[in-house]
């Protein structure tokens, strides 16, 4: 029997695995709003459309991804090597535990050439997760080269959790972080 209320933000934390499961186009409003045990209309009470509950997903997890992130790698009380260990619990929890992999690349291939309305949260989402590698990669490497690195070790990541997801073996993640780790801890 579906809830009489729910707040937004419980609404989003429901229905953002489902959507990472099974994608945007597989993903039904009548089905997430079972995933809620809500009912369908009270969907439109804080979304009005699929579109826009998309774009609030797509926020949300670039919002919380950007908080965890920035927290680890602005932590001055920490070294280098402790943030690189927080920084795969982190990556592992968010891409690897939860089904599905990484959320905003799996709307940007599923969704980019049938509507381009969600790139621009995609496109802050990775600008901002390069942005973080490159403040670790500025106390060994020139300004000039850590925008390529960093964009290098994103690229890997992605990678990874893609043949973690294909293979069904953490092994492909864990394997792009420890070539992220070799990287940025060079002597």
């Amino acid at each position: 029997m579906p809830k009489i209320k729910t707040s937004k933000e419980e609404v989003l934390k429901r229905v953002i695995p489902v959507l990472r499961e099974r994608g945007v186009q597989n993903s039904s409003m009548s089905e997430l709003s079972k995933a809620c045990e809500i009912q369908k209309s009270h969907f439109y009470y804080y979304f009005n459309n699929k579109e826009e509950l998309i774009k609030e997903v797509l926020a949300t997890v670039h919002s919380y991804f950007n908080h965890n992130l920035f927290k680890i790698i602005d932590n001055e009380t920490i070294s280098t090597s402790e943030k690189l260990m927080r920084m795969e619990v982190l990556l592992d929890k968010i891409f690897r535990v939860s089904n599905g992999g990484c959320i905003m690349a799996n709307t940007a291939l599923e969704t980019m050439h049938l509507n381009p309305s969600y790139k621009k949260e995609i496109r802050l989402f990775f600008q901002d997760f390069i942005v973080g590698i490159q403040r670790l990669l500025s106390s060994k490497y020139a300004e000039e080269d850590t925008l390529e690195l960093a964009e290098q070790m994103v690229q890997d990541i992605e990678g990874g959790i893609l043949l973690t997801q294909v293979y069904e073996d953490p092994k492909y993640l864990l394997n792009a972080i420890n070539r992220m780790k070799k990287i940025i801890l060079k002597d």
